[in-house]
């Protein structure tokens, strides 16, 4: 394919020559003045002009000027029989590439320096690109590796969390980091809790959604603009998810990640909430039970001392002989002996128990 070139020379002859000269590889264009070379690039953007320096109606620099303006940034080679230092100055200043006096001029080596100029801009042009896609790759690393450490951070933090409000709190916080606008659902004791803040319940249209979504296998669901990351116990509803595809797909994957340790923290919650129910319950027991060993205890001696007194009293309604007397108070003070050996020994149980129960509920407090 053929580039496009314009020759903007008020020489007829000289125009007339270098394009003949260029015609087999370039498809070019002629301009006798600067207003028609000006009309020109209006009309078409030219990857090469070949231009006069002084002209009827003004000086090439101007038609540098009249093409950047456009946005245009074409290869210019100078053709011109000025001498002045000044006038190559603003013409190179301008953007020239190149100057050719036009008194030594053979088409040949216009050939030649327009050849150079465009191998020129090729090898800048791509240096430019590989610059650019230097910038992006490393723009992009640069963000990754923020993304990342804030997200490693974030669920260090999660997990230290130890209770609800707290682990709301933070997940709120390092969505708001990402800069984005979030709702959460989560089980909390196998009860469903909706969020648009961490101290705002959300409902109507977004508690919908959760719902449906919730009922459905896959991990993330995108709904437009608006993302769900899903997992047995959470479900983060991403509102305004970036357009662009890099930035997109940073968040999916630090979010996707976080959502996991997230997860499993509402999960070690909701075992939490469940052990501690447990031994409150069982502190409720131990307490009970104390209450029935001290009224046993209580009882045992009360039971202790009415047998004394009724052995006693039997013995002083009884008409026994001084060997009778002895013999049966032998064996009354061995039974009440035994008796009480076994009230002791059962206070010592108690106060085991007791014991064991102080040291339990120390541990659970």
């Amino acid at each position: 394919m053929k580039i496009d070139l314009l020759i903007a020379e008020d020489d007829i002859c000289l125009n007339d020559l270098v394009a003949s000269s260029l015609t087999d590889e370039y498809l070019v264009s002629q301009a006798y003045n600067l207003e028609q070379a000006k009309a020109l690039c209006d009309k078409s953007q030219f990857s090469v002009i070949v231009l006069d320096y002084h002209f009827p109606d003004g000086d090439g620099v101007e038609l540098i000027h009249h093409v950047k303006k456009q946005g245009n940034s074409p290869i210019i080679v100078f053709l011109s029989a000025s001498e002045e230092l000044d006038t190559k100055m603003n013409a190179f200043n301008a953007g020239a590439a190149d100057w050719i006096d036009k008194r030594s001029f053979i088409p040949p080596l216009l050939l030649i320096k327009i050849k150079k100029a465009l191998a020129n801009r090729q090898e800048f042009d791509a240096l430019k690109e590989a610059e650019q896609q230097a910038n992006t790759a490393v723009f992009s690393a640069m963000s990754d590796s923020f993304m990342w450490g804030n997200t490693a951070r974030a669920i260090q933090g999660c997990l230290s969390c130890t209770n609800y409000n707290e682990f709301l709190v933070h997940i709120f916080s390092y969505l708001q980091s990402l800069e984005l606008t979030a709702s959460v659902a989560y089980s909390e004791n196998s009860q469903i809790s909706y969020w648009d803040s961490p101290y705002a319940r959300a409902c109507g249209m977004e508690e919908d959604l959760f719902k449906l979504v919730m009922q459905k296998d896959e991990r993330i669901i995108n709904a437009g603009r608006r993302y769900f990351f899903k997992d047995s116990y959470i479900c983060i509803l991403i509102k305004n998810m970036p357009e662009d595809e890099v930035r997109k797909g940073q968040i999916l994957d630090v979010v996707a990640a976080y959502i996991e340790c997230a997860n499993h923290q509402v999960n070690m919650l909701n075992q939490e909430y469940v052990k501690q129910l447990y031994f409150k319950k069982i502190a409720f027991e131990l307490d009970d039970l104390q209450q029935k060993m001290g009224l046993f205890t209580e009882q045992t001696q009360q039971i202790q001392s009415h047998q004394s007194l009724k052995f006693f009293e039997i013995f002083s309604q009884l008409e026994l002989t001084n060997d009778e007397e002895s013999k049966l108070t032998e064996v009354t003070d061995d039974t009440l002996m035994k008796f009480e050996e076994l009230a002791y020994s059962h206070v010592n149980i108690i106060n085991s128990l007791n014991n064991v129960i102080k040291d339990f509920k120390r541990q659970l407090s």
